[in-house]
């Protein structure tokens, strides 16, 4: 029972949903609208055709009715509307024809008004039939009034099931005709006719819900077959875009390897596919290499193969990927190969360049670090040939950054470009000619022994030290080269690379624009240079740096007016090691900056047991001229020891001036209005002095040692000389000669005008404890501020810590 209540409950959900209106989606209205339209226009002749007929039928069955003049004007009514019904339906045909050519889509309003006008010549074709019972019902016999039934019972289910599609047409037509049906019974005589008008509200309550259920039916089996239709074509669309873009083909072979009839060519790859022509053995397509190898293997052995890429033999650039895996018919008998084949050209060109870019220059077209050092580790596997010497030369240029700074970045770009032409101009049998970035290069060379490797590096050095001319300017880069002779042992790559790179250094150190090979002494100094680079930063943590002082004399009273600070260093190993042994490395590794601020803190702790009119000399390293922090520690030292700045000398050399000299003399006038006094060093041994002093001030000039040794017995030196202390007194400088060591030096430059002496004639370097027999040394008490640390480098507090009595200065 249960069952048969639920069973109830769904029909009567169903029955609701049938009675309840469908929705339509806006942009398919006006598609359904015109599919009912044409329906309705293909049946409209069978309406026609059927009212006809039924007309004739009633027309002929009643003839000898009393209504028969009644039925006459009814039959010509309804042949009228017939006519009406099927001219509208004609114009509007061919109205939907001419559309349908054009390509013009109807309109919604126009639709909606088909629809209407159709509803309304169908509602008038109803009412016509709905009048038949009224003329025939109250004045015939029973049998006439069953035949009448008959006729209307067909006609009401006939036209409904024609117009259907238009639920609104069916309604109207259906409802004229059941109420003429209905009131007709109700005028006829017989008392059945009440259970017959009962009847006939039933059928055509079915009747309307038989429209809606087909109306729904209609509409969602025209909103299925557009969802298929839009899933239809985007897929078309999705299809026709991979056929355009698509490199891909398929292919097939017999079991001897011969290639078959392609079964789907894609679009577009006819070329593709005409390549490989029936009958040829698919791995004559292409070229031998090693991928050929391996289709050659899988296919012999029947083994599936992925993406093995292969070039056209005959074509240019052309490569193909192919896929393939072997085809067994039902008796598991091999019967060929088929797969996929895929023009990666442009691929394969892409990745071809990238793979270019990683190895190669791009500039140059040389290959590039990472590739040398592939190739020196495959070289290193294998020994040279019998009595054939290898060798790596590390080039660098040595006026590169002048062509740069000139001509320009461009020019320099030419510059590498001409360079890379020479060197494989000059090196023609070379292994490999690299380009490391820069403007640095090398060249892995074999040759018939040491001798012939001379003659090729001292010939490849001319080649690169012949001027070159970029642009109609001529541009002198020579370059410097490192030798490093390979030992067939050896294959530890970054030695071998560090080997040439000391050779190079050491090329660069003798002056540039010539060629050196490695030896055992070069590592051996590179050790000592690297321990001494450690070392040097543990000697200020371990107090093992020292001051010396050499006392400068002035040339007309003997007296000593001051001290020149040298630094000594001493080594817990290595001894007492002089400033050329460190200094160097110092500047090159940067310390120099912090060694140079200990020595100035420390020459001034010292010079507070000097005289207080005397001086004392600091050298002021091109580094240290930059640094930030030299003013402030200036500052700060003279203010600790309490020293005039005035007795503070800082000794510069003309190559601090070289390089940035805007700066160097701005910040050496800062120098000169806080009161220090600028001394110039080895006057006469750099660049362009005389501009120097004309736009800088110095104190003093100091006139080199190699002149002032040189004087007993050359007149050239004696000449120098005379000129440099000419030009000091005309500039109201003081002068004072380095290197004096004998008498007669003395007595020559004191005759000239010298202002002071310094020299081993004087006195050698010494601690300031031995130099009492020259020096009045006082006694200072040492306080906190002894040794300035970190905190006394800021500046903070250089104004509360410097003398008052100094200030101005």
């Amino acid at each position: 029972m249960r069952k048969f209540f639920r069973a109830i409950d769904s029909d009567s959900h169903s029955l609701a949903a049938l009675v309840q209106s469908i929705d339509v989606p806006d942009d398919q209205a006006a598609s359904i609208r015109a599919r009912q339209l044409e329906t309705a226009g293909r049946l409209t002749p069978v309406m026609v055709l059927a009212n006809l007929v039924n007309a004739s039928v009633v027309i002929v069955s009643f003839w000898h009715s009393p209504a028969i003049r009644l039925l006459g004007l009814w039959a010509a009514l309804l042949f009228v509307a017939s006519a009406i019904l099927l001219i509208a339906n004609m114009r509007a045909r061919r109205k939907a024809k001419l559309r349908k050519q054009n390509g013009i889509a109807g309109s919604t309003d126009k639709t909606q008004q088909g629809i209407e006008r159709f509803s309304r010549l169908a509602s008038f074709v109803g009412l016509i039939w709905g009048i038949l019972p009224l003329l025939i019902m109250p004045f015939d016999d029973a049998t006439s009034q069953l035949a009448v039934s008959i006729i209307m019972a067909g006609m009401m289910f006939g036209g409904v099931v024609l117009i259907s599609r238009i639920p609104e047409a069916a309604q109207a037509f259906l409802i004229p005709t059941t109420i003429g049906f209905v009131v007709g019974l109700q005028l006829g005589n017989d008392p059945r006719n009440d259970f017959l008008s009962i009847l006939a509200l039933v059928y055509a309550s079915v009747l309307w819900i038989s429209i809606r259920w087909s109306y729904r039916q209609f509409v969602e089996q025209h909103l299925s077959g557009a969802a298929v239709q839009h899933q239809a074509q985007l897929i078309g669309l999705l299809l026709r875009d991979f056929e355009e873009s698509t490199s891909d083909w398929l292919w097939q072979t017999d079991e001897a390897g011969l290639l078959e009839d392609i079964p789907l060519p894609v679009s577009g790859k006819k070329s593709a596919v005409s390549a490989m022509v029936q009958g040829t053995a698919i791995s004559s397509l292409f070229t031998d290499n090693d991928a050929k190898t391996q289709l050659i293997s899988n296919l012999e052995n029947r083994q599936p193969f992925r993406d093995i890429a292969l070039q056209v033999a005959g074509e240019d650039g052309v490569w193909w990927s192919l896929t393939g895996k072997p085809v067994f018919d039902s008796a598991g008998s091999f019967s060929g190969f088929r797969g996929v084949a895929s023009d990666i050209s442009q691929s394969k060109e892409i990745e071809d360049r990238i793979a270019f870019m990683a190895h190669f220059d791009p500039l140059t077209s040389l290959p590039n670090r990472a590739c040398l050092n592939e190739r020196l580790d495959q070289l290193s596997q294998t020994p040279a040939p019998d009595g054939m010497l290898r060798a790596l030369l590390w080039l660098d240029l040595d006026n590169f950054k002048w062509v740069n700074d000139t001509l320009g970045h461009p020019a320099g770009d030419e510059l590498l470009c001409q360079v890379a032409s020479r060197l494989k101009q000059g090196t023609k049998d070379a292994l490999i000619i690299a380009r490391l970035g820069g403007d640095e290069f090398a060249i892995l060379v074999e040759s018939r022994g040491k001798e012939e490797l001379v003659a090729q590096v001292r010939a490849l050095s001319e080649t690169l030290n012949t001027p070159y001319e970029i642009w109609g300017s001529s541009a002198h880069c020579g370059a410097s080269i490192g030798v490093k002779i390979i030992d067939n042992y050896s294959t530890d790559i970054s030695t071998l690379l560090k080997h040439a790179d000391l050779a190079l250094y050491q090329a660069k150190e003798s002056g540039k624009r010539t060629w050196c090979i490695f030896s055992d002494e070069l590592a051996e100094r590179a050790r000592i240079r690297r321990e001494t680079e450690v070392d040097l930063h543990r000697a200020l943590e371990n107090n093992e740096l020292l001051t010396y002082f050499q006392p400068q004399m002035c040339a007309s009273t003997g007296e000593i007016v001051g001290c020149e600070t040298l630094l000594r260093w001493k080594h817990p190993t290595r001894g007492l090691i002089g400033p050329g042994s460190f200094i160097k490395h110092a500047e090159d590794t940067g310390f120099i900056t912090r060694l140079g601020d200990w020595t100035l803190r420390e020459a001034l702790r010292v010079a507070r047991r000097f005289p207080d009119n005397m001086r004392v000399a600091v050298n002021i390293s091109p580094l240290q001229i930059h640094s930030a922090n030299l003013l402030n520690t200036i500052v700060n030292a003279l203010a600790v020891n309490e020293i005039a700045p005035s007795r503070l000398e800082l000794e510069i050399t003309e190559s601090v001036l070289l390089s940035d000299t805007e700066f160097t003399l701005e910040r050496l006038r800062k120098f000169k209005e806080l009161g220090v006094r600028i001394s110039l060093d080895d006057f006469g041994t750099g660049y362009s002095s005389l501009s120097y002093l004309r736009r800088f001030p110095f104190d003093k000039l100091k006139i080199d040692k190699g002149f002032v040794q040189d004087i007993d017995h050359s007149e050239e030196c004696r000449a120098i000389a005379r000129a440099t202390l000419q030009l000091a007194k005309a500039l109201n400088m003081v002068c004072t000669a380095e290197g004096v060591e004998t008498e007669g030096q003395k007595q020559f430059l004191t005759e000239n005008g010298c202002d002071e002496l310094q020299g081993f004639l004087i006195s050698r370097p010494q601690p300031l404890d031995k130099l009492t027999h020259l020096i009045d040394i006082r006694d200072v008490p040492s306080g906190p501020d002894e040794h300035v640390e970190e905190g006394d480098r800021t500046g903070n507090d250089s104004a509360d810590r410097f003398p008052k009595k100094y200030a101005a200065g």
